[in-house]
C-alpha cells in the first residue's frame, strides 16, 4: 500500500506538470493538486479496511462458529447466550494490544466486535460490526457496518444490503478521511454450495465523506464490482470518485484476475498502479 501511495502521488504530480504546461493562469490550481494530502491509495484503503472479509469469512462459515485461535495473534471468541439458545451469537475477534501481520502484510490490531440475529444465509439475517480500540496498518478504525439479507432476487440469487455508517480512518499524524455508504451486492456463483471458497459477489452502491484534505467527496460503483473469496481486491468493475476542486478519478479493476492491478484515469491521463 506504501508503494502505491508513492506510484498514484508521482502520478498526480506528473497530471498537475502537464497541467500548468496547458495553462500558466492557473498556477494556484496547479500548486494545489500537487500537495494534496489524499490520494487515490487513501480512498481504496478506506474502501478495502472496511470490507472487513476476515470477519465475514469466520462469522459466517461452519468453522466460526466455534471458539478459536487462529495465526498465533488472532484469537475468536463467542459469547453464549445467558438463555442457552444458538441465535443470536456474538463475536469478539481479539488481535492483541501489538500489530499482528495478517493477509497480504496488514498489520492489525484491537478488537472487532460482531453480532448476527440469524444464519447468515437465512432472509432477514442482521449482522453488526463494530471497533473497539482497532488499528489497521496503524490507521485507527470507527464506525458500525452492518449487513441485512434481503432474501433471493428473480434470478434466485442471494442479496444483502450493507451499510458502513459514522467511519472513519484516523492516521498516525492525526489526520482523518470519513466514509459513509450503502452497497448491494448479489452472490452470482456459489450459491448452490455450502462452501465459503467459491463464493463470488457482484456489488454495486455508492458512498461519501470527507477526505484528509477536509474536502467532501462522492464514490460511485458504475460498473458492478466482482469478489471472489481468496482475492483481496476486486477482479473487474470500475469505481469513480468525485472530489471537491479536483478531476474525477476513475479506477478500473480490469477484466476478471485475481490480481492487485488497477489502472487510474485523472483527466485525459490513464496510470497503471500495483497495489
Amino acid at each position: 500500500m506504501k508503494n502505491l501511495r508513492k506510484l498514484v502521488s508521482l502520478f498526480l504530480v506528473v497530471a498537475a506538470g502537464l497541467f500548468m504546461l496547458n495553462s500558466c493562469n492557473k498556477d494556484d490550481v496547479a500548486a494545489e493538486e500537487v500537495i494534496s494530502k489524499t490520494t487515490v491509495s487513501d480512498y481504496i484503503s478506506m474502501i478495502n479496511s472496511f470490507s472487513l472479509s476476515t470477519v465475514e469469512e469466520i462469522t459466517s462459515s461452519n468453522d466460526g462458529l466455534k471458539s478459536a485461535t487462529l495465526v498465533d495473534c488472532l484469537s475468536v471468541t463467542i459469547h453464549e447466550n445467558e438463555d442457552g439458545e444458538f441465535w443470536p451469537r456474538n463475536w469478539t475477534l481479539d488481535y492483541g494490544t501489538e500489530n499482528c501481520e495478517c493477509f497480504l502484510g496488514n498489520n492489525k490490531r484491537g478488537k472487532i466486535n460482531v453480532s448476527i440475529s440469524d444464519w447468515w444465509k437465512n432472509e432477514g439475517s442482521f449482522k453488526e460490526i463494530t471497533f473497539e480500540d482497532f488499528y489497521m496498518n496503524d490507521n485507527k478504525m470507527e464506525g458500525v457496518k452492518t449487513t441485512l439479507n434481503t432474501g433471493l432476487n428473480e434470478r434466485g440469487n442471494l442479496t444483502f444490503t450493507k451499510k458502513v455508517t459514522d467511519a472513519k480512518l484516523t492516521y498516525p499524524d492525526e489526520s482523518v478521511i470519513t466514509w459513509v455508504c450503502e452497497k448491494f451486492s448479489e452472490q452470482v456463483e456459489g450459491g448452490a454450495t455450502l462452501l465459503f471458497a467459491d463464493d463470488v459477489w457482484a456489488v454495486t452502491g455508492s458512498g461519501s465523506g470527507i477526505n484528509l484534505d477536509e474536502k467532501s467527496y462522492t464514490m460511485e460503483i458504475t460498473t458492478a464490482l466482482v469478489y471472489k473469496n481468496g482475492c483481496f481486491y476486486p477482479l473487474s468493475g470500475i469505481m469513480e470518485i468525485s472530489t471537491e476542486g479536483e478531476d474525477l478519478k476513475v479506477i478500473n479493476y480490469g477484466d476478471g484476475e485475481c490480481d492487485n492491478i488497477v489502472t487510474v484515469s485523472v483527466g485525459n491521463v490513464t496510470e497503471t498502479v500495483e497495489l
